[in-house]
């Protein structure tokens, strides 16, 4: 029989040892604890570079025009449309306003600074209108009929019309919103004859240029700067029927890109 000594004694021993089993316990589960948040840690981390990477791999198709027949026919798929390619249009007015803000200043301005002489240089190349450089014999009919906007709804209507809301062969593969032709050897792309552009907005900047530069639309850009000279609103409602020579179906195509105008103005007004 096991004196009460005993039983006490072997009672300590027994809590020491349940003592020393508990903390080892709780021990090895704080460092399972912590290693699983470490990994957990380090899996979020990869997540979140994965994710930027995902980004940069976006960004940098970000400017090509995306594939919007995932998008329902419809207003949804002309919605994805506008808002892609209206920031372009809007963006490209905005530097064609402040040409032409800058050029009425200076019109009867008979100082020039170096600056200003080149800023005019410039323009002159952009906009493909001889000039001296003498600034005595500034060409500035020429200039004032060519430095001026097309109106957002217009170049809208039209980019819609010609590359069915984005969706054509040609607007995909080659970034062409206006069916835009290519010759003498410059063409390059898949679609033969056709240009292609490395963006939307470098293919909204060549449709812009065409029709502010290309002998074949000079009575248009008169048309054009005949409302100007009577303070008249230049709008794609009047501007739509002044545009000649873009197509062979002559007159019926005016009044299709009108009518299609019409039906969507108000889309279009929304995202300007």
């Amino acid at each position: 029989m096991i004196s009460i000594p005993m039983r006490r004694y072997g009672a300590a021993i027994l809590m020491l040892l349940t003592c020393i089993f508990s903390g080892s316990v709780l021990a090895t589960t704080h460092t399972a604890t912590t290693s699983h948040k470490a990994s957990q840690v380090k899996k979020s981390s990869q997540v979140k570079v994965s994710s930027k990477q995902e980004y940069s791999r976006n960004s940098a198709k970000s400017s090509s025009l995306p594939d919007l027949r995932k998008y329902p026919s419809g207003t949804p798929r002309k919605k994805a449309f506008l808002r892609t390619v209206m920031p372009y249009i809007t963006k490209q007015n905005q530097v064609i306003t402040a040409d032409r803000n800058w050029l009425v200043a200076k019109q009867y301005d008979s100082r020039w600074s170096p600056t200003e002489r080149t800023r005019l240089k410039d323009i002159t190349a952009r906009y493909k209108v001889k000039w001296s450089g003498n600034t005595r014999h500034i060409p500035w009919n020429t200039l004032m009929e060519r430095v001026d906007i097309i109106p957002n709804s217009m170049v809208a209507t039209m980019a819609a019309a010609e590359s069915g809301w984005g969706t054509s062969k040609l607007a995909r593969m080659n970034n062409n919103l206006f069916g835009m032709k290519c010759g003498g050897g410059n063409c390059r792309g898949a679609m033969k004859g056709y240009s292609q552009f490395d963006s939307v907005e470098e293919s909204v900047q060549a449709y812009v240029t065409n029709l502010n530069t290309h002998p074949a639309y000079k009575s248009f850009r008169k048309s054009r700067a005949q409302l100007r000279k009577t303070d008249q609103e230049v709008t794609a409602s009047t501007m739509i029927h002044k545009l000649k020579g873009y197509s062979t179906k002559g007159s019926s195509y005016n009044n299709y890109l009108f009518a299609m105008y019409q039906d969507n103005q108000r889309l279009i007004a929304a995202h300007m």
